[in-house]
């Protein structure tokens, strides 16, 4: 009987003529229809095949899985050669099915003609072998679906639960993505709508530590075959396949290449894979017969291969250096526990009253009080074997200033072991060391493992350490810390570590950003044996413009005062502040950037927050200053010395680092200032900033530049000469005693008595009360 087409008007008329044809070359093997591909059809082969229900059965038989349909290695001996396949026994089933499969073809027809159609279009699919089913009057008793059998082939189901569980690596997860990516929309641009296209439907190869190839789609049988596919079938397939809601962002993105998801093909994609949630979760309910019988399913089987929860998914970039959220926003405020918004919400209403009159009183002392430069400002270096030495030849261009090193939870003991010698050498060097300990997933989920990485750690530096930061970025989910149980969980080993290091001095919480809130919080809510040495904090301020930059009523120096209010308020740490990290990212870096990893989107970026490499360097000697010289933050760590997205110094060509401007300004600060004393801010207009330091000999110098573009003003006191902001003596000024600013800074070489530090030749206001001037920026 032939196919009646009206069945399923929707088949192209190719597809119906391939049937058709399919149908009329059916030959008999032994007791069964079917058609066994040209190359395999010898007497030999064909006589085994004819009794392939005892083969089954048989001890060459082998189940790879077992439910409603089974599936089946199958060891044969041809020619005396061995020959093994992959075969698909399918169920029985109703006698409406049956009445369906008499009009389409049953799924072992069907799925032949798929995989004939993808091998012509050089698609991947296992070789297929043949198709035999076996018909008793209008009943389908038998079918079966023969394949050549693949070795050391893989699951895309099982390879993402290996790399979520025990690598994970983002650039491998990526890897692998775009290697299924490309493949689907190969498929799809040959004519193939799958329909069942979930991660277990899909093979493929690994060939490297992060490479894989040679993808292969099974289970073919529900495919159409058209001339070519449309948005929302292309979606319907899609919308099967199963990653976290960012990496799936991620998936379509590389299905598409260099233009963004069309918006018709995002609407649809939601919309069936809405359907297709509330469709798996009903399926218990509407075949519970078939659910008892997944229960017994044999361990090994792909039903086995269970992903991590997606609150439990840990992946670290590398390109970044950072881990990276899995989840979309939306996602992840699912798993947030309500506990977590009353505690904030309950520090906060405990605390503001306290914080508010601490602010207050610190406010009007910003710039009053001299300040030593020395050892304020450190560099944050993530050390590799292979780079480390052309790393310290970068440091010892910026002198002996503090420096702060990471040791990371998710790396190896070997890795650990080798930052550690470093910390020793950098200290022998006269470098004072800070370490931090940073956290993942798993250090929650394993409490042993995480203690067991602090007293590796803390045995083999605390000796030759000044700080060590407890945690990192906790407010930030995609570093593992979802409530502040579990961030006081981490601290109970903390806790023991400080019993047998009592000398040892720590800080923390390590909140970052202007989150002020749940800093307070975090605090609260800390063991009680514990206190911090120094309040530390990721204060990035404002990523998208100059720390100048007003967010609500607050710029950099409020958020200063604001952080070292919360310090001297709080109980749980002393009266110091440090800023452990902060970086601005930087234009076209791409994936490597810390706002735009783990992969660089096609089209255009909106309030995108970037800046160039001269704006990086200004911004960042400005935070320095405003931070250091306000009297409010004890030092600043720069994350970090090398990086291409973020770093002083690009580090992308191997056999050429390129030094970004901001290091060459760093470098002159840090000989020209760095062991100087800022003495006090001089009275000027708003968005206008003169300093005053003392540098070591005696020689007094203002440091001048502007935050409200390029100006022009007449300098409150004499000089000698100006300096650029990378050392060279440059002009500015003109014969009335103007001088012009930018956002760079400039070093302007006082003619003032050294020991008398007021400007001969100052403002009318210089008298003003500093705290007015404190309002200006």
């Amino acid at each position: 009987m032939l196919p009646f087409r009206w069945l399923d008007p929707s088949w192209d008329a190719g597809y119906y003529d391939l049937m058709c044809a399919i149908w009329k070359s059916d030959m008999t093997v032994g007791k069964y229809n079917g058609f066994v591909a040209e190359g395999y059809a010898d007497v030999e082969l064909l006589g085994r095949l004819s009794c392939i229900d005892e083969l089954l059965v048989g001890p060459d038989a082998e189940d790879i899985s077992v439910g409603r349909n089974r599936n089946v290695k199958l060891k044969i001996v041809r020619d005396d050669v061995p020959l093994t396949l992959a075969v698909k026994s399918f169920g029985r089933q109703s006698i409406l099915q049956d009445r369906i499969a008499a009009c389409r073809g049953s799924k072992a027809r069907r799925t032949w003609l798929a995989a004939k159609f993808l091998e012509s279009g050089d698609v991947g699919t296992p070789e297929p072998v043949g198709f035999l089913e076996r018909w008793d009057g209008k009943r389908l008793v038998e079918s079966y679906y023969l394949s050549v059998y693949q070795e050391n082939i893989l699951s895309f189901t099982g390879e993402l639960v290996r790399l979520f569980r025990y690598d994970q690596d983002c650039g491998k997860l990526l890897s692998i993505m775009q290697t299924v990516a490309d493949a689907v929309r190969k498929m799809h641009d040959a004519g193939f709508q799958h329909l069942d296209l979930g991660n277990q439907n899909i093979l493929l190869r690994c060939t490297g530590d992060s490479e894989w190839s040679d993808v292969q789609f099974i289970d073919l049988n529900r495919g159409r075959i058209r001339d070519s596919l449309a948005l929302a079938e292309r979606a319907r397939d899609i919308s099967r396949i199963y990653l976290p809601s960012d990496l799936l962002r991620v998936f379509k993105e590389m299905y598409f290449g260099d233009t963004p998801p069309p918006a018709a093909f995002q609407r649809e994609e939601g919309h069936c894979r809405r359907l297709y949630a509330w469709h798996s979760k009903s399926r218990n309910l509407r075949h519970p017969l078939l659910w008892i019988r997944s229960k017994a399913t044999p361990s090994g089987s792909l039903a086995d291969e269970v992903y991590p929860s997606e609150k439990d998914m840990w992946v670290w970039d590398e390109k970044s250096g950072q881990a990276v959220s899995v989840m979309r926003s939306k996602d992840k405020r699912k798993h947030y526990p309500l506990k977590r918004h009353w505690r904030t919400l309950i520090a906060t209403l405990a605390g503001v009253l306290g914080v508010s009159r601490e602010y207050k009183a610190l406010l009007p002392t910003c710039y009053t009080e001299s300040v030593k430069m020395k050892n304020s400002i450190g560099i944050s270096i993530s050390p590799k074997a292979e780079t480390l030495e052309r790393e310290l030849g970068l440091l010892e261009r910026l002198g002996r200033i503090p420096v702060f090193v990471r040791f990371y939870h998710h790396e190896t003991e070997q890795a650990w072991a080798f930052a550690a010698d470093v910390v020793k050498d950098l200290a022998s060097r006269g470098h004072s060391v800070s370490v931090g300990l940073v956290q993942d997933r798993r250090a929650v989920i394993e409490p042993k493992k995480w203690g067991r990485f602090i007293d590796f750690v803390l045995d083999r530096v605390v000796q030759d350490v000044e700080l060590v930061e407890v945690c990192h970025a906790i407010n930030r989910v995609k570093w593992g810390i979802w409530s502040f149980d579990e961030y006081a969980y981490l601290l109970e080993q903390v806790v023991l570590a400080k019993e047998r290091y009592p000398d040892m001095k720590l800080m923390g919480p390590a909140v970052i950003d202007f989150e002020y809130p749940f800093l307070m919080a975090a605090l609260a809510h800390m063991p009680s044996e514990l206190n911090f040495d120094v309040l530390s904090h990721h204060l990035y301020v404002d990523r998208r413009g100059q720390p100048e930059n007003m967010q609500g009523p607050f710029d950099a120096l409020k958020k200063f005062v604001l952080a070292r209010a919360i310090a001297r308020w709080s109980s749980r740490c002393d009266d110091r502040l440090i800023i452990s990290e902060v970086n601005w990212p930087l234009n076209g870096t791409g994936a490597y950037s810390p706002v735009t990893s783990p992969y660089e989107s096609p089209g255009p970026r909106f309030n995108d927050p970037s800046v160039s490499e001269d704006d990086y360097a200004d911004y960042m000697l400005r935070y320095l200053v405003t931070a250091v010289c306000s009297g409010m933050v004890e030092r600043v760590y720069w994350w970090r010395l090398t990086a291409r997205g973020f770093g002083l110094v690009d580090d992308t060509e191997s056999a050429s680092w390129i030094e970004r401007p901001a290091f060459g300004v760093l470098s002159h600060f840090v000989s020209f200032l760095g062991e100087s004393i800022f003495i006090r801010k001089l009275p000027a207009d708003a968005g206008v900033h003169f300093l005053l330091f003392e540098r070591d000999n005696g020689e007094t110098v203002c440091m001048g530049y502007s935050s409200v573009g390029d100006i022009e003003v007449e300098a409150p006191f004499k000089f000698s000469d100006i300096v650029d902001a990378f050392g060279c003596c440059e002009g500015g000024m003109k014969d009335d005693g103007i001088v012009r600013l930018s956002g760079r800074p400039v070093y302007f070489r006082m003619l003032v008595d050294a020991s008398d530090k007021k400007c001969p030749q100052s403002c009318e206001n210089e008298n003003r009360e500093e705290h007015d001037q404190v309002g200006s920026h």
